[in-house]
């Protein structure tokens, strides 16, 4: 199930790029239904396209890539998915608003605002993961977590935390390769330590989206709590990906929001 797309006239060229698409990788569009739903038959599954994240990315950058990602994704599920030996090195978590419709995928509600899904990443993107797939593996949820926190944890290796000072407060990025995991790096438990030696802990965050990510102190909160919202809204109000306008504690009890924007 995914949550992208809208209306389809012709001078709709978001939707006569997918369509083209779509069918140079021999599928096709079934109907679209009365709220604008795209539905794609795949292995006897119902798949429900909404464009509406992808129309505005596009029209924020004028990429043919969120086309193609999207596109990409929707292929990766038309094939059955990989042993679990296979993937299980590649298993991670996204976060997507608590309206997202998840239905048979896997998911845990963070805060009012957002959930984390569980997903394979593939070499096209990124494929969700559903209950039929854990019966598929043997597996159950606390193993699949548990693999997570192993492949996030392994993340980290690679992670480096940038520092800026700001009349003299400390306003932390997270520097990463793979950007769309920036946010998932703040649920690595190895993520304390490595903010601990720059910024401090318990430490507050911003994830307006996937690839955007602010950290700073205790401290230093009322500073930038002050300063980023205009940033944090227009991260959020701009992306076709949007997680949250939350400000979010982590500390010793866990992940929790102390306000929005």
């Amino acid at each position: 199930m995914f949550n992208f797309f809208k209306n389809n006239s012709k001078d709709d060229v978001v939707f006569n790029k997918f369509k083209l698409l779509l069918e140079s990788k021999g599928l096709t569009i079934d109907s679209i239904d009365k709220d604008g739903f795209i539905h794609i038959n795949l292995d006897e599954s119902d798949l429900k396209v909404n464009l509406d994240n992808v129309r505005r990315n596009y029209e924020r950058d004028s990429d043919d890539i969120h086309i193609t990602n999207l596109i990409n994704t929707i292929v990766s599920h038309s094939f059955k998915k990989e042993d679990w030996e296979n993937i299980k090195d590649k298993v991670f978590v996204q976060f997507f608003p608590n309206d997202f419709e998840f239905e048979n995928l896997i998911n845990e509600k963070v805060t009012n605002e957002f959930s984390k899904a569980f997903i394979v990443n593939t070499d096209n993107g990124f494929s969700f993961i559903s209950n039929d797939d854990l019966l598929d593996w043997n597996l159950n949820l606390e193993q699949l977590k548990n693999q997570v926190d192993f492949n996030l944890d392994t993340l980290l290796d690679k992670v480096q935390i940038e520092v800026e000072d700001i009349e003299e407060h400390k306003l932390g990025m997270i520097n990463i390769e793979d950007v769309w995991l920036k946010s998932a790096c703040l649920f690595s438990l190895k993520i304390k330590d490595l903010i601990k030696n720059k910024i401090g802990f318990p430490f507050y965050a911003v994830i307006p989206v996937r690839d955007f990510c602010y950290v700073f102190s205790e401290q230093d909160f009322q500073y930038f709590s002050e300063r980023l919202g205009s940033v944090v809204l227009e991260e959020y109000e701009k992306s076709g990906y949007p997680i949250t306008t939350e400000i979010l504690k982590f500390s010793e009890t866990g992940v929790e929001a102390i306000g929005k924007y």
